[in-house]
């Protein structure tokens, strides 16, 4: 039989608008293991044609395994949530365990998942309506679980550090300002692809770059936290909404450079810095190239001088690093010399 304080729950965390608790209360007192034919059982079907009002997940046999009764009735608050999307809040069980499927099909991550609604609700105190929908606020993303473990971790922090800012305004920021307080490692936020296949836009002096950039309270994009090393640059700006993806903006000037991290490697690559830009004043010719193909293709230096239409001795200077050749006379060294990307003939100062 139900105790007095199992059947509480139910009186606050079941809506009778949605489901028929006599009937949950029967099912309980009747059975020992609870199988998921239960919310079928109980529930009214107010929903739009009908429509169940619980997760269909829970149907699924990745979405929910047996329990014990005692262990149902812990997490009926979970269970039974209907969200009321009149309020804007965005975020259920559903999307939760549809985060956890999409990834992987591990028993053991969704009873972790359970675990840390347990802990945010039982330990913590959150609202269920803080817990389903803080992290789909954040990142505008309704199925970001690899986030809402995060935020799990992060509340841990918060009762190490002695902080009770569990529902901070930009969770990302957060997160990596309380992982550096207990000595842990920060998350370097890599950038994503903007446009299909491209790594960034430039429009006159400006590149942009996709992705999600911890900031501080002004709003700057914290550049230690982030993949890209961008060095001389005239400003670095950032637009975006709390912890979800946004873009973040460079104005050049002649000697600025900018890496990103990772951004042409595959996943379990080690990890790798890409130069996306060098301005003018970062670049020199490299001479050594037209040794190198030169003596490849078996030229003297008077071949190549007769073939340009350049002295012997002009070419040398150039071979040599003495003198740089004008632009009309480099088009011509690599035609001949069958230099096919002008990046062979650069070498960065940076």
């Amino acid at each position: 039989m139900l105790s007095r304080s199992d059947i509480d729950i139910i009186e606050q965390f079941v809506d009778d608008k949605y489901f028929d608790k006599d009937k949950l209360i029967k099912y309980l007192n009747m059975h020992s293991i609870v199988g998921n034919e239960i919310f079928s059982y109980c529930d009214k079907r107010v929903g739009p044609n009908g429509s169940t009002s619980y997760s269909s997940w829970l149907d699924d046999k990745y979405g929910y395994k047996p329990l014990p009764v005692t262990n149902f009735i812990r997490r009926i608050p979970f269970y039974f949530y209907v969200n009321d999307y009149s309020n804007n809040h965005v975020g259920d069980l559903h999307c939760l365990i549809s985060g956890i499927i999409r990834d992987n099909k591990d028993e053991k991550a969704l009873e972790n998942l359970y675990q840390a609604l347990e802990y945010m609700l039982y330990e913590k105190n959150l609202s269920l309506t803080d817990i389903f929908c803080y992290i789909v606020d954040q990142t505008h993303l309704v199925c970001n679980t690899e986030m809402f473990f995060q935020w799990k971790h992060y509340l841990q922090l918060c009762d190490e550090l002695g902080s009770n800012d569990y529902l901070p305004n930009c969770f990302i920021t957060s997160y990596n300002e309380a992982l550096e307080k207990k000595g842990l490692p920060p998350i370097i936020y890599e950038i994503g692809e903007i446009g299909i296949g491209e790594v960034s836009w430039r429009t006159g002096t400006r590149i942009e770059f996709e992705g999600t950039f911890p900031c501080d309270k002004n709003g700057q994009p914290i550049m230690k936290w982030i993949g890209l090393r961008v060095k001389n640059a005239k400003s670095i700006t950032c637009s975006q909404d709390k912890s979800s993806r946004g873009r973040l903006f460079v104005e050049l000037t002649p000697y600025t450079t900018i890496h990103a991290l990772n951004c042409y490697n595959n996943k379990d690559d080690e990890d790798c810095w890409y130069q996306i830009y060098a301005g003018p004043q970062t670049m020199e010719f490299d001479y050594e190239i037209l040794k190198i193909n030169r003596k490849r293709l078996k030229y003297t230096q008077k071949d190549v001088a007769d073939a340009i239409g350049a002295t012997v001795r002009t070419y040398q200077k150039w071979e040599n690093g003495e003198t740089t050749p004008d632009g009309h006379y480099l088009l011509r060294l690599l035609n001949w010399l069958d230099i096919r990307d002008i990046q062979d003939v650069v070498r960065y100062t940076e």
